[in-house]
């Protein structure tokens, strides 16, 4: 499967989240996944694929083309593909995934988990989406969810359209739903 993954470009302030990413990497690539990603080398982004490929696995990386021009791509990818915008680079994303994995991050995670989550909730999209949970990291976006549904503006429970992981194992359970 391709697994699309969206995860921060900073390390975050947890080092066990950190190595929590990097075992999730090890296990998708002994699994013969592929992990296709935001192709940033810094942070969870490149802990991340920095462990797949040091377990043989594949990796492709689809970067905005202001980071490339940047320098800030990771080198070592067996494919890197460039956007011009922020939109094409999610689409190209999500029309490389069987599965969607959202990681901790900041706002453009939220942005691209928020689109997967739209796409399930409207029909458009039927393939798993999984929020790493770790330490209760997504429970505040599962609460507004709530919200937005207790207020009669989503029309369905987000534990319908997502799976809340709490671990590196499982979220690769959670891919397989």
């Amino acid at each position: 499967m391709n697994i699309t993954v969206y995860c921060g470009s900073g390390f975050g302030n947890d080092k066990s989240l950190q190595e929590q990413v990097q075992l999730f990497g090890k296990k998708l690539a002994q699994s013969g996944h592929r992990l296709i990603f935001g192709g940033s080398r810094t942070g969870l982004m490149g802990l991340l694929a920095d462990a797949v490929l040091e377990e043989g696995g594949l990796v492709t990386g689809v970067e905005l083309n202001y980071f490339a021009e940047r320098q800030l791509s990771h080198t070592g990818l067996t494919e890197l593909l460039t956007a011009d915008t922020l939109s094409q680079r999610k689409q190209m994303m999500i029309d490389r995934g069987d599965a969607y994995v959202a990681l901790p991050g900041g706002v453009g995670t939220l942005d691209e988990v928020s689109e997967i989550i739209t796409l399930k909730n409207i029909g458009i999209l039927d393939k798993p989406c999984i929020l790493f949970n770790w330490k209760g990291y997504y429970e505040p976006l599962v609460a507004f969810c709530d919200r937005m549904r207790d207020s009669g503006f989503l029309n369905r429970d987000i534990r319908e359209m997502v799976y809340l992981a709490k671990d590196a194992d499982d979220i690769l359970r959670g891919v397989v739903q």
